[in-house]
């Protein structure tokens, strides 16, 4: 049996990181009560349903006490080499007088020691004479995590109910409405939301068909002024016409009418912040991502509950893993202010840690103040033109 003896880290993903590239059969944690508290029961579960390690066993020890640290790791080491069983050290993560005594017991024991890199996925390794390697010895059997993965080792889980259904963009053709109406709102760019907020007020019939008096829009540009004036605002439908999203458009007898395309696109010209949204998901679709989604409700405590309001849910704009580092990403196409570099920082801290990818996505030039705190935040600002 292969035993990969290990701190237990405030870090989920360096509890684990071993067991995703090596097949290990046990896994020893000795960690501090209030880290093993809060993570102890998930990474358990994670390793055995998601790694197949067979057995996990965790023990706490003493923050300050390095000689009943040596002495339980001492005994709970003899036992597993007593009964034949291979024991590997790992140093990735933990705290310094853990990191002593896994030293000074790897000497005692002939027991080679290894390091991940997580954010590389590369191994270094360290032994004594003969000593086994476990690059030499565990099956390398890597485990490519998807999202569904990843959040469940930071005890979450996806939402689905949650999922907005024209957040979905798989065929070319949407894939081209997207990339047209994002130009379209580029054009539009100061009045864009403006516009969505305007047209949410109208809704549809069975048939996607809009009427709006003249009287009525005018009476709606006066209550906000950023709307602009009639003449402009029908210019717009003209272009919307002549670009496939709208259809039938009348404009006469002091009546406007139009179809829309279909549910998508109306939900597109309605949710005005969708459109960045997509269009950034299409573009990072394109790249070398394991998994990535548009529109991801996660679940902060893993149990779905019927009774509403119950969960504390979180919707990441757009979430992607790539080697088991998760890139989460907000969007904004209005003004950015303070509140979403600390949502985005929030989420990402819970279900990545250090390790997760921060990026802003944003429609508009975000101002010097908040260029820099988001620099402060490691929170990287792309500006989508």
């Amino acid at each position: 049996m292969i035993v990969n003896v290990e701190f237990f880290d405030e870090n989920p993903l360096e509890n684990v990181i071993t067991s995703l590239n090596y097949k290990i059969d046990k896994t020893i944690f000795f960690g501090y009560s209030h880290i093993v508290k809060e993570h102890g029961i998930c990474v358990e579960k994670f390793l055995k349903e998601q790694c197949g390690v067979q057995e996990v066993e965790i023990c706490v020890v003493d923050e300050v006490d390095l000689p009943g640290i040596l002495d339980s790791m001492s005994n709970k080491i003899q036992e597993e080499i007593q009964q034949g069983n291979q024991v590997f050290f790992d140093l990735t993560g933990g705290e310094s007088l853990l990191l002593v005594s896994f030293g000074i017991l790897s000497k005692e024991f002939q027991a080679s020691m290894h390091l991940y890199n997580v954010a590389t996925n590369q191994i270094y390794e360290y032994g004594y004479g003969d000593s086994a390697m476990l690059s030499k010895t565990a099956e390398y059997d890597p485990i490519v995590l998807d999202l569904d993965g990843l959040v469940s080792l930071y005890g979450g889980i996806i939402n689905y109910r949650m999922k907005k259904d024209f957040k979905n963009a798989w065929a070319q053709e949407e894939i081209d409405d997207i990339e047209q109406m994002w130009k379209l709102s580029r054009i539009h760019q100061e009045k864009w939301v403006h516009y969505s907020g305007l047209l949410r007020k109208f809704a549809p019939d069975d048939t996607l068909t809009v009427c709006m008096s003249e009287k009525q829009l005018i009476q709606e540009m006066r209550q906000n002024k950023q709307i602009g004036n009639l003449s402009l605002f029908q210019k717009f439908l003209q272009e919307c016409e002549r670009k496939g999203f709208v259809k039938n458009l009348l404009m006469k007898n002091g009546m406007c009418q139009f179809v829309y395309k279909n549910d998508t696109i109306m939900n597109y010209f309605w949710d005005g912040g969708s459109i960045l949204e997509m269009y950034a998901f299409v573009q990072m679709s394109k790249e070398d991502y394991d998994d990535c989604r548009v529109g991801v409700h996660i679940d902060w405590d893993g149990t779905i509950h019927s009774t509403r309001g119950s969960d504390v849910l979180n919707e990441v704009d757009i979430m992607a893993v790539k080697n088991n580092i998760p890139t989460l990403v907000s969007c904004k196409i209005g003004n950015v202010d303070q509140m979403a570099l600390y949502e985005l920082e929030t989420v990402a801290n819970r279900f990545g840690g250090k390790y997760a990818k921060k990026v802003l996505k944003v429609g508009k030039k975000v101002t010097s103040a908040h260029s820099l705190r988001a620099k402060e935040m490691g929170i990287e600002i792309d500006w989508v033109k």
